[in-house]
C-alpha cells in the first residue's frame, strides 16, 4: 500500500507497526518505532498524521520502551481531547494511547487521569471497543502501579473489559485482560 500511496505511506507503515504489536512481534514493531525515530518522530501534518502518532503510540506501547514513548507523548498530548479517525477507520480516543504512553514513562497518576478521560469519551460516544481496550489498559497499569485499592479497581477494570470483548467478539481485549486477570491470582 505504502508504495502505491506514497502520501498515505507514512500512515500505512504507523499501521505496520501496531498490528506487529497486536500480534505480540515486538522485534518488528520496535524495526518501525525505530525509523520513525531516525525521522525525528516526524510525520507529515495532514489528515492522516492522527492515525500515523497513534498507531506508533499503540506500538510504543507494547514495546515499553521510553525512547519511543516519550517523543510520542509529547507530540499527541495537545490532542488529548480528540477522537483519532481518518476516513477508513477509528483508532479511539487519543487520551487512550496517553495513558498508555504515560504508563510506560512510569507516570502513573498521569496515565489514570488519562484513561479516564478516554473511558468518560468511550461512554459519551457509545463506542465499546474502544472502552473495553481503555478498560484493558487502565486495569493493567494498575497492576503495574500497585497504589493501595489499585489491585481491586484492576480487577473490576479487567473483568469489565473481557465480558465485553467476549460479548462483542474482541479476541485480542479478550485474551489480553484474561492474562491480566490470571495474573493477578
Amino acid at each position: 500500500m505504502a508504495a502505491d500511496n506514497p502520501g498515505a505511506a507514512p500512515a500505512a507503515i504507523a499501521v505496520l507497526a501496531a498490528a506487529h504489536a497486536e500480534a505480540d512481534r515486538t522485534d518488528e514493531a520496535r524495526r518501525r518505532l525505530e525509523e520513525l525515530a531516525s525521522k525525528g518522530f516526524e510525520l507529515p501534518l495532514d489528515m492522516l498524521w492522527t492515525t500515523g502518532m497513534t498507531m506508533y503510540a499503540e506500538a510504543g506501547i507494547e514495546c515499553r520502551d521510553t525512547k519511543y514513548a516519550q517523543p510520542l507523548f509529547d507530540r499527541l498530548a495537545p490532542w488529548a481531547h480528540r477522537l483519532s479517525f481518518s476516513s477508513a477507520a477509528a483508532e479511539g480516543p487519543v487520551s487512550h494511547y496517553l495513558g498508555g504512553l504515560a504508563t510506560v514513562l512510569g507516570r502513573y497518576d498521569e496515565a489514570e487521569a488519562y484513561f479516564a478521560q478516554s473511558a468518560a469519551m468511550g461512554d459519551r460516544i457509545g463506542a465499546k471497543f474502544f472502552a473495553a481496550r481503555t478498560d484493558l489498559s487502565w486495569g493493567k497499569m494498575l497492576i503495574e502501579r500497585q497504589a493501595p485499592g489499585d489491585a481491586v479497581m484492576a480487577q473490576d477494570l479487567l473483568t469489565k473489559a473481557q465480558a465485553a470483548a467476549t460479548a462483542n467478539g474482541y479476541g485480542n481485549v479478550e485474551r489480553r485482560a484474561a492474562a491480566a486477570l490470571h495474573g493477578l491470582g
